[in-house]
């Protein structure tokens, strides 16, 4: 994993540019909870957990390319590499959904690339087999990522199952949603959550670089923030004069009334929506079956 984080960074533009690099540009990031014994599944998870790919893909911007650029669809050719529980961790940040629609489409061209991918690995463990991807801030949140690799297993199927474990691009904001509960309840989660999704989403400095950068990354990063804004009703974002704290701020106030009032309406008490609370990992989730 190597160099992961800066080829990445630089290279995938918008959410897997910008944010998705932060799923494996930590060592070690990966990890597969214990399985029960003689679990078929355990092996295909270990797969995904220890085997690495290079996928290439290109990205899907939207509307006519400036009329200066030169080959402009040389300009949208990506690679991305990495194990491949990783890239499945990536595929399911690029198609982040906000209240059931999808923040970005750039990312369809990777998603396809890691999801055959992923099928050619697993075919040649002669099994069965369906992986589930699944990121969210807290179980059942409007902010949620998913995706899904092979067919759901028969009512009959006798299924396995194993999880591998992989970082998002999302802090660990568990005791500061405790913190919040205990100081301003719902609310106070939902403000700790609502920022540490939207720096993840948006992180700043690479939001700032984007939006002041080259083609395609800044239409990306622009129409980005504006489907954002749309999605959690922050009218009037001001990309060409706001700075990218300031436009992550006006965002977070936004989503952060959201989520307190889903909050409420899930949780008994805000402690146990702060107990809810993990932002900080996506779970890779395998089943196999007999044919």
């Amino acid at each position: 994993m190597t160099g992961r984080a800066t080829s990445t960074v630089v290279d995938v533009t918008v959410f897997l540019l910008l944010v998705g690099a932060a799923a494996t540009a930590v060592v070690g990031a990966v990890t597969v909870d214990p399985p029960e014994a003689a679990n078929p599944a355990a092996d295909s998870a270990e797969l995904l957990a220890t085997s690495t790919a290079s996928v290439e893909y290109a990205l899907d911007s939207p509307g006519r390319p400036p009329e200066w650029t030169a080959n402009a669809t040389a300009r949208h050719r990506r690679t991305a590499h990495g194990t491949i529980a990783e890239l499945l961790a990536e595929s399911a940040m690029s198609g982040v959904t906000v209240h059931g629609e999808r923040l970005s489409t750039a990312g369809r061209g990777f998603e396809r690339a890691v999801a055959n991918t992923t099928r050619e690995r697993l075919s040649e463990s002669g099994r069965q087999t369906s992986v589930r991807v699944r990121w969210d801030p807290y179980p059942g949140a409007p902010v949620r990522a998913t995706t899904r690799v092979g067919e759901q297993p028969p009512p009959s199927a006798d299924v396995r199952t194993a999880t591998v474990s992989v970082a998002s691009p999302m802090a660990n904001a568990t005791s500061r949603a405790r913190r919040g509960a205990h100081e301003a309840g719902y609310l106070g989660v939902a403000v700790v959550v609502a920022s540490t999704v939207v720096e993840g989403l948006f992180p700043p400095s690479q939001a700032r670089l984007a939006l002041r950068g080259d083609y395609p990354g800044d239409r990306l990063m622009a129409a980005r923030y504006r489907r954002m804004a749309r999605l959690t009703d922050a009218d009037g974002l001001q990309l060409d004069s706001e700075s990218a704290s300031d436009l992550n701020a006006r965002l977070t106030v936004q989503l952060a009334g959201d989520l307190a009032a889903d909050m409420r309406q899930r949780f008994d008490t805000p402690a146990a929506a702060a107990r809810a609370v993990h932002t900080e990992r996506v779970r890779v989730t395998v089943r196999t079956w007999s044919a």
